[in-house]
């Protein structure tokens, strides 16, 4: 019964651990003015559906692409304020078919490879 206690613990111990980062090659780019791009980026997976975060290099800007079902997704960055939270909305994303490492809808376009 012990080992059953412990194998438990040890399984609720290891799902608990929050991903952790690890660098990439990234991009993010508005408008056609390009705001970050480059290695050393930060990326971090949200849950298991696809949604990611992106962290540039120095960490002033970042961006999160949150899958919405059905090949799209929601993308959301902390604005050219540099704000503490990515309340600005970039739209919906879809998956570039010619480069599948990038998120874009014609305005925004987020890469991460």
């Amino acid at each position: 019964m012990k080992s059953v206690a412990a194998a438990l613990l040890t399984l609720v111990a290891l799902t608990a651990v929050p991903a952790q980062a690890r660098p990439v090659v990234c991009s993010l780019t508005i408008a056609d003015r390009q705001v970050f791009a480059g290695g050393d980026c930060d990326f971090r997976a949200h849950g298991n559906d696809g949604s990611f975060q992106l962290t540039a290099p120095g960490g002033e800007y970042f961006v999160y692409v949150n899958m919405d079902g059905g090949g799209a997704a929601k993308g959301y960055w902390n604005g050219w304020e540099r704000a503490s939270r990515a309340h600005d909305d970039l739209g919906t994303l879809t998956r570039d078919a010619a480069d599948r490492a990038c998120w874009s809808n014609g305005y925004a376009t987020v890469c991460a490879r």
